[in-house]
Formats: structure tokens, sequence, C-alpha cells
């Protein structure tokens, strides 16, 4: 006891420094244990890791090589799964990526982005932490997966309604009214064409342009294919049903929707009663042709009464067919009415159930429809006045006309006036705006002059050369393209007569060789001779275009040639040399930008007796034709008219608004410096005054 007083006394004398010594001796011990431990951690992370030998050292401890192989192979096994792993987010998120792109055109977009994005969650669960031993991350993967499935059930059984875009419906038996109302709630145009149908009724949609589903988005304009009702000038074919019991005759008058059948019964002693004895017409027939039945009464002896039947709403064939066969007289009585459709029995002057005998008369009223009272038409929309159309049963006849004061698509005028009372059925004009006249952009110049008479705009051609414009295209207007035409304007057409074409000299040359020069130029030359002793005979007297003007392809060009005998002298322009062209040209010849409309043929004959004139050493041969005048229904297709008839003459045009007799139909011909059928020199210049 003594002995460890005696020691704890001697710890407590301990002097300070020799307490820090010891606390640094071991702390060196502390750090050289460290050092020897990470020495040898590096040594045996070089024996597995590092192929390098080296020095070995008395702590080194061999790894047994089958070891060293089970780690290896581990190692390529992990790499594998990294890379199989990461192709796997790769894949997930491509899939991710092209579900939302290819949702855009998916009805289910929402429902289509929520599922590829629950799936790229739970892979990237799985591959991100597919090393991870902890609990949440498996709990999390779990519960996508679970969310997935009870999503998708949720969708499929309808539980849960996700929004959806908006797609055209499928009007199939849907109402005109009902198409309208959902195009221009949509702003989407529309169209609608009419065709008869046997099975849709009435302004109901037969079919449409756009397929039902596709997404509204993609649409600008649908077209609807709406039923006209029955056609009735269709041909059927109705057997001869002579003999035939009147019922079984009413079937085939049903199924066929004959609707201009007229059934008579008489007396007849011979045939039972109902018994059909003559049917007017049989074989192939048109639906609205008269078609007459007789049918046997048998002996009226052995009528009896009947009680009148409710007659109301049955149509006015069947309703007289039951009166006629029971020998009762009518007189019909026409209303308007705004619950029984057009054409059936409002009411019969007898009640139902009362007796009649044969011969007695009663009145039948029929319903002429609803009372329709015309509204202002005058700027009401088409979807506006379609709407009007089906709702009273109407029949719209369209036509349009470009207006500078009523709005694109709305109505101009119509045949009936605001207040006018009109029956269903009834046809009612209408005109409706296509805007201001702007100039538009054709094809074609048959396709501009179609549309020009058409709209009944005035219009007038000018030729002229163009190398780069095939010949009777359209080189220009004299309005740019979307440019306002004002309703009092003429345009002008410029047309390509093609590529310039100059005339060669053709002097001293014979026939033969001015052929062949015309013929590789695309030219017509026409050919007379003249009796000449100051030319050498063949050779070239005249051409009736000076050498150096220019001309189009296909055109004509008259030559005279000299003959030194009298008897060879040709007096007509029949022997011709023809071209490449089908088509032949005034003969005089127009320089550019000159004004022509000529034709392919020339209806006007020459005289037998040429002249020819001189000027500046060059000869021209002015022939006789036979003037022809005509007149259009505008100025510019009188000029056509004129010119057409008469391609070998010349023309000065003098467009008034009015003849001095006061007349202002357009296309009038007001005066002629030469009558029609007279005879006039090619030479001579043809005034026309006409009402433009």
């Amino acid at each position: 006891m003594n002995e460890n007083k005696y020691n704890e006394e001697k710890k407590t004398n301990i002097t300070r420094a020799e307490k820090r010594k010891l606390m640094e001796e071991e702390e060196k011990m502390n750090k050289l244990r460290e050092e020897e431990l990470e020495r040898k951690r590096q040594e045996l992370k070089d024996t597995l890791f590092n192929d390098t030998p080296k020095k070995k050292n008395v702590y080194k401890r061999e790894v047994p090589t089958a070891k060293i192989e089970k780690i290896e192979d581990k190692q390529k096994k992990d790499v594998v799964t990294r890379i199989i792993l990461s192709m796997t987010v790769l894949f997930a998120l491509t899939f991710l990526f092209y579900m939302i792109i290819d949702s855009v055109t998916k009805v289910d977009q929402l429902y289509q982005i929520i599922n590829a994005s629950l799936i790229f969650l739970i892979v990237i669960c799985f591959v991100v932490f597919y090393k991870s031993r902890k609990n949440i991350v498996q709990i999390i993967a779990s519960f996508l997966i679970v969310v997935l499935m009870g999503f998708n059930g949720a969708v499929m059984s309808n539980i849960l309604a996700l929004p959806k875009q908006e797609t055209v419906p499928d009007f199939s038996g849907m109402t005109l009214t009902q198409a309208i109302n959902w195009a221009d709630a949509n702003h989407i145009e529309y169209d609608q064409t009419f065709e008869h149908s046997d099975n849709v009724d009435k302004y109901d949609i037969i079919s449409q342009d756009i397929d039902a589903n596709t997404l509204l988005k993609e649409v600008d304009k649908i077209n609807f294919e709406v039923s006209n009702g029955p056609d009735y000038n269709k041909e059927v074919i109705i057997s001869d049903m002579t003999d035939w019991n009147i019922d079984e005759a009413v079937e085939v008058i049903d199924e066929n929707l004959l609707n201009a059948v007229t059934v008579n019964f008489e007396e007849n002693l011979d045939a039972d009663r109902d018994t059909i004895i003559y049917q007017s017409k049989s074989g192939n027939m048109k639906r609205n042709d008269d078609l007459t039945f007789t049918v046997s009464l048998g002996n009226k002896e052995n009528l009896t009464s009947i009680k009148l039947k409710n007659l109301k709403n049955t149509d006015l064939f069947h309703a007289t067919l039951y009166l006629n066969r029971n020998a009762i007289s009518y007189e019909l009585k026409y209303e308007f009415s705004n619950k029984v459709a057009k054409g059936d029995v409002i009411k019969t002057s007898e009640k139902t159930g009362t007796e009649l005998n044969p011969g007695d008369k009663i009145t039948v009223t029929i319903s002429k429809g609803k009372e329709i009272k015309v509204p202002e038409l005058e700027n009401m929309s088409l979807s506006e006045v379609t709407k009007w159309m089906v709702l009273n049963n109407l029949n719209i006849n369209y036509s349009d006309a470009y207006d500078d004061n009523i709005k694109s698509g709305h109505v101009i005028s119509a045949n009936y006036k605001k207040g006018d009372i009109i029956e269903e059925e009834t046809t009612v004009d209408i005109v409706v705006s296509k805007g201001k006249l702007k100039m538009k952009k054709f094809s074609s110049l048959a396709a501009f002059k179609t549309w020009a008479e058409k709209y009944g705009i005035k219009y007038e051609e000018k030729e002229d050369f163009d190398d780069d414009v095939q010949q009777g295209d359209i080189i220009k207007f004299s309005v740019d393209y979307g440019k306002k035409i004002k309703t009092d304007e003429t345009l002008i057409v410029y047309v390509s007569k093609g590529k310039a074409i100059e005339v060669p000299d053709f002097n001293g040359k014979t026939e033969s060789q001015i052929k062949k020069q015309c013929n590789s130029l695309g030219l017509n030359c026409t050919f007379t001779t003249e009796y000449s002793t100051g030319v050498d005979d063949g050779k070239l007297i005249s051409q009736s275009v000076k050498a150096g003007e220019k001309v189009a392809k296909g055109d004509t060009i008259n030559f005279v040639i000299a003959t030194n005998n009298r008897n060879e002298v040709t007096s007509n322009s029949n022997k011709s040399s023809s071209s490449n062209s089908s088509s032949s040209n005034s003969s005089k010849g127009s320089s550019s930008g000159s004004s022509s409309s000529s034709s392919s043929s020339s209806s006007g004959s020459s005289s037998n007796n040429g002249s020819s004139s001189s000027s500046g050493g060059s000869t021209t041969t002015c022939n006789y034709y036979t003037f022809n005048l005509g007149a259009g229904n505008t100025g510019a297709q009188t000029k056509q008219i004129i010119q057409g008839s008469n391609p070998n003459l010349k023309f000065s045009w003098n467009p008034v608004s009015a003849c001095s007799n006061g007349n202002k139909e357009p296309g009038t011909v007001c005066s002629s410096s030469v009558s029609d059928g007279s005879s006039v020199s090619s030479c001579t210049t043809i005034t026309i005054t006409y009402v433009n």
C-alpha cells in the first residue's frame, strides 16, 4: 500500500519537459506506423493492378494467381455492365425525345408525354444507382413502377380523363348547319358541294374530304358533300303492272321514289276491285315522268261506307289514293303550316272516325310548309344564308361577282327582297361578292379570257415580240398582280409573238429558193404570178413585207413571181408554201408593239385581181377580200370576231361609250367604213366604231 502511494507521488512529480518529450515520441511512433501501413497498401495495390515487376521486400506478400484472375474477370464484367447501362440510358433518353416530338401529331399528347417520362425516370433509377445498397433507391424505383401501372390503368378505364388535342369530327349524318357552326367556331374555311342521295336526308352531310380525328391544328379548309335529296331525274325501270293489285304497285312506286303518279279509279265489272286495268307507260323512265294508273272499283253497288281514318301528316299521294279507292270525293285546300311538312295533310273537313258513304265529299287541307318571310339578304354572310336555306328547306342558286363595296363572302343581291313571302323548296338566286376586283395570275391566255368574260372585264390584246416567252403566251398585263382593277378600266394583255424574225431580201430569187428559205425560217409564204417583161421569168417581182421588217413565226408573206407567158398568170393566192407552223397570221407583218388579234384561218375570199403599190423601191401586192362584219357581247369580243373573220385586212378601232343613236350595249358596232359583204383591198384600213 505504501508502494502504490510512492508511485503515484512519483508520477505527480514528472516535470512538464518530460511529459512533452513523451508526447513527441508517441506522435513519432504513430507517424511511423501510418507510413508503414501506407507502404504496405501501395505494395499490395502494385501487386494486384500493376504488371511491372518491382523489387521485393520483406514486407510484400504474394497474392495467389486464381485470386488475381478472379479480380480481373470482375473488372471486365464491370466494364461491359457500364457500357450496357450507358446505352440503356441513351436509348431511354432518345425514346423520351421521340415520344415528345411524336406526340405533337397525336390526340393523346399529354398521355404519351407522361408515359414516356415515367419510363425514363424508372430507367434512371435502376441504371444510375444499380450498385447502391440503400433501400431508398429501390423504394423510389418500385414506387415509380406502381405509378406507371396505375396511371395507365386509370386512363384506360376512363377513371382519369386527360386533356386531348382537338380533332375533326365525323360529320356523316349531321346537318349542314351543324357543320357550318363547327367551322365558324374553329375559324376553319369551308366549302360545300351538293349531291343527290336516296339514303341521306336533304341537307345532311354525306362525306367530308378531311378524315375524322385529324388534328384540328392541321386543317385550314374542309369540303363537305351535302345531300340534295333524291334525284328525280334519275332513270328507273318500271315493270308493266297491269293486273297487279294497286297495293303491290304502291310498293314499287315508293321504292323507286316516283313523284308524278296519278291513280284513277273507275267502275269495272270485269276486273276485281283494286286491280290495275291500265298503265300509261313502263320500262325506262325518269322518276318525275308522268305515270297514270287506272284501277278497278269493281261494282259500285258493292261499295260500302267507311269510317274516315286519321290522314294528318299523310302525304298527298297516299291520302288521295285512300279516298279514291273508297269513292270519296274531295276538294284540296293549301295553307302554310309550321308543324306539318310541305305536301302532307294538315286536316280534313270531317273528323277522324266519321262515317262516309261512296260519293260523299270532304275538304282536305294540304300544307304549303312554313310561311317564310325573306330577311334582308344583302350583306348577309354566306354562312348565314346557308343556315337560313337549311332551316327553311329552300334551294339556293349561287353565283359570284366582284364588288368594291360588299365584303368578300357576303351577298351582293338576291332575286327576292326583304319582306317577300315564299314557300319551302323555293329557289333563291344569290350573288355573292368576291371582294374588290384585283389582278390575278393566269397560266394561259385562254384562262385569262375565260375569267374576263365570266366577270365582264374589259380587255384588249396587244402582240409583241419576246425572245423568252413562247408564242401565244402572256408577257404581261397593264395592271400588276394583286393590284386593284377599276370597274371602267380596260385591261391590256400583252401576248408574245415569239422571237422576232427579220424578213430577208428575196429580190432576184426564184420561187423554189424563196420556199426553201421560208420553210427554214418558219414562215408561211404564198405565191402569185404576174406577167412581166421587165423581170426575168420565175424571179421575184415583189413581196408583201419589206426586207428588214420583223415578223413572227407562222406569219404569212405574199410573193409575186414574174412570168413571161401570159397564159401562166395566176389570179389568186392558193399557190403557197407550207411552213412548220400550223397557223397563219395576217399577210401584213406588224412591227414590235403593234396591236393585233389574228386568226388561224381566213374566211374572207380574195378577188381575182391584185394590185401592186411601190414605196421606196419595194413593191407591195394588194389583194381584194370579202369583208365580214360581226359583233360580240363585249367590245373585246367584237374586235376578236371581226379580226378573226378578216385576217388579211387592216383595221382602225374607235371604241366609244355609246353609239350616236344612244345604244350603250357593249360590243355593238356603231359604224363601219366598209359595209358587210363588200370587196375591200388588203391595203385599205377599215375604221370600226364600237361600244366598248
